[in-house]
């Protein structure tokens, strides 16, 4: 059986009152194929009202769904930029994962929205280098940022990622959607930038320390963190007061 956080505190003893992060699924959750339709559906269904998904950019030009570069990991011999959408949704993905084996299809951008829209599920989209979307090209963010809007979701939208210059041409270009940087290892340097811009993290659990996620906060920043499936450390980092934990397992 899942242990949920509350049952998990109450056994440590941790001040949770008061405190709850936000729970934000992992590429939709565990059960499914990671990134796709029936990930997201089973997060919405387990309850998370933050969700997470990856968004690269096909050979024509589509947003859709997909963490690695290719599918390979996921059983077939496709890269997304050098595909159509048309040759992606044939591939038949498959993941053996802990809470038994999946099989899926590919998910749009457009996809992911919807599901979130009819869950009233808060999306948080990672971007991953791909055509016109990179710290050298924006030319195709004015697109996603288009397919947010068309969902009606710009005013109910995360946007995150390690590529600083895409998060400065957003901050500049659309300064009212909120943006969260990715980071890991020694990712506190770019803490000055990030108050500069205002924007939130979303940090490697195991590279948080009290004194960094304090500094978030005296700063208004809020604080995410990746990828925590284990009960325990969630209960203390919810005692260190983050405001999001991105999980693929935990239950709300």
């Amino acid at each position: 059986m899942k242990r949920t956080l509350l049952s998990v505190c109450a056994a440590a003893g941790l001040m949770c009152a008061g405190a709850h992060p936000v729970f934000v699924g992992h590429r939709g959750c565990d059960t499914g194929v990671e990134n796709t339709a029936d990930a997201f559906k089973n997060g919405v269904a387990r309850g998370y009202t933050f969700m997470e998904c990856d968004v690269r950019v096909t050979a024509d030009t589509q947003l859709v769904i997909s963490h690695d570069a290719d599918f390979k990991r996921l059983g077939a011999e496709l890269d997304i930029a050098t595909s159509t959408l048309e040759q992606l949704s044939q591939a038949q993905l498959s993941q053996l994962r802990k809470t038994g084996e999946y099989t899926g299809t590919i998910a749009t951008l457009s996809d992911f929205l919807e599901i979130c829209k009819e869950g009233s599920v808060t999306p948080v989209i990672e971007l991953k280098w791909s055509t016109g979307i990179n710290s050298d090209d924006f030319s195709n963010i004015p697109l996603l940022i288009s397919a947010i809007e068309d969902a009606g979701m710009r005013g109910n939208c995360i946007i995150l990622t390690s590529m600083r210059p895409c998060l400065e041409y957003i901050r500049n270009t659309w300064p009212d959607i909120k943006l969260q940087f990715l980071g890991a290892g020694n990712w506190q340097q770019h803490l000055p930038w990030c108050i500069t811009l205002g924007l939130d993290v979303d940090i490697a659990h195991d590279c948080l320390t009290q004194d960094q996620i304090d500094s978030c906060h005296s700063a208004g920043l809020k604080v995410n963190c990746w990828t925590v499936d284990s009960p325990e450390r969630a209960a203390e980092l919810t005692r260190m007061g983050v405001d999001y934990i991105t999980t693929n397992a935990l239950v709300p």
